[in-house]
């Protein structure tokens, strides 16, 4: 047995498929299937059930792996040891950032991030929530930033800041020359939508109180996951969609009149750094928690008298 038998079979079950597990791994799928093979031979029983389709995994393959994932994370750690001995901070980092966020908060933290530690190299994924938690407990990532509270067992959520959720309102509207809208005033039928599945639309229903909406009045159906593409729509279209805070900072001046405020309580999402309960690359977390705290600005630091929004998920 040794280490690359491993990684090959974490690669074999993330992939579910001899074929593309060994496109990934640079091997050829003969190869791969035999130094499965070979695993099994010597421990004596069989990972995989062959005689089904998709894969399986036996229930004995199963408790293997995930063993043998312990073994690679603590392998992993041990290559760590090196970095955290010195003072600096150095290696890589790879992290998932949900897609309604990513493209607002790298672009304000990553030049400082460089400047401040150069060795450091960050390696960023725009996921989903429950994608980031598995990959998290899978040793893929060594942390992510999502938007919270989430259920989800085995990790640790520590709070970063926390983003006011904005209409964002064509010119066209009824109520476009209204500064602060109540949420009720809102018609279900003229919001532009993220896909399903997503923690922000979630939130977005949660905050309208839709649920299992029929949307018959539209003549265009757009799923999307890029709050871009909604915003774009609402200012050559009509409609309205929301934006959480970050996203409205770089909002051209000509369109800063379509921000508009939510009316009474204002609706928040709480933004978190997500990390197992027991992690290794502290100190480069560490490092990345402290240039974001210094590159978001003040007023979201602090956690409002405010509606945090739950995102109904659980990972």
């Amino acid at each position: 047995m040794n280490l690359n038998q491993l990684k090959y079979l974490k690669e074999l079950y993330l992939q579910g498929n001899f074929s593309r597990a060994a496109e990934k791994l640079n091997l050829t799928q003969p190869a791969l299937s035999l130094q499965i093979q070979k695993l099994e031979e010597e421990i004596d029983f069989k990972l995989l059930d062959r005689t089904k389709r998709p894969l399986q995994f036996t229930d004995e393959g199963k408790l293997f792996y995930q063993k043998s994932l312990e073994i690679l994370k603590s392998i992993q750690e041990l290559k760590q040891i090196s970095f955290e001995i010195s003072e600096e901070v150095k290696g890589s980092l790879t992290v998932g950032i949900i897609p309604t966020l990513a493209p607002y908060l790298v672009p304000l933290f990553i030049h400082q991030l460089n400047s401040q530690f150069p060795e450091l190299t960050l390696e960023v994924s725009e996921l989903k929530t429950e994608e980031i938690i598995s990959r998290l407990k899978l040793g893929n990532l060594d942390c992510g930033i999502i938007s919270t509270p989430v259920a989800a067992n085995g990790v640790i959520f520590t709070p970063l800041f926390y983003e006011r959720f904005y209409i964002y309102m064509s010119e066209d509207h009824a109520l476009f020359n209204t500064d602060s809208i109540e949420a009720d005033q809102l018609d279900e039928e003229e919001i532009w939508y993220l896909e399903e599945g997503n923690c922000f639309q979630n939130q977005v229903n949660s905050i309208c109180k839709i649920n299992n909406r029929q949307n018959n009045s539209q003549n265009l159906i757009y799923r999307s996951s890029s709050l871009e593409s909604l915003r774009k729509i609402v200012e050559n279209k009509k409609g309205i969609t929301f934006l959480p805070e970050l996203a409205t900072i770089t909002i051209p001046s000509e369109f800063e009149d379509l921000i508009k405020d939510f009316a009474g309580e204002q609706p928040v999402r709480e933004i978190s750094l997500v990390t197992l309960k027991s992690f290794s690359k502290e100190r480069q977390v560490a490092a990345l928690q402290q240039i974001i705290s210094e590159s978001i600005p003040q007023r979201m630091k602090t956690k409002l008298k405010s509606w945090i929004v739950d995102t109904n998920i659980k990972a």
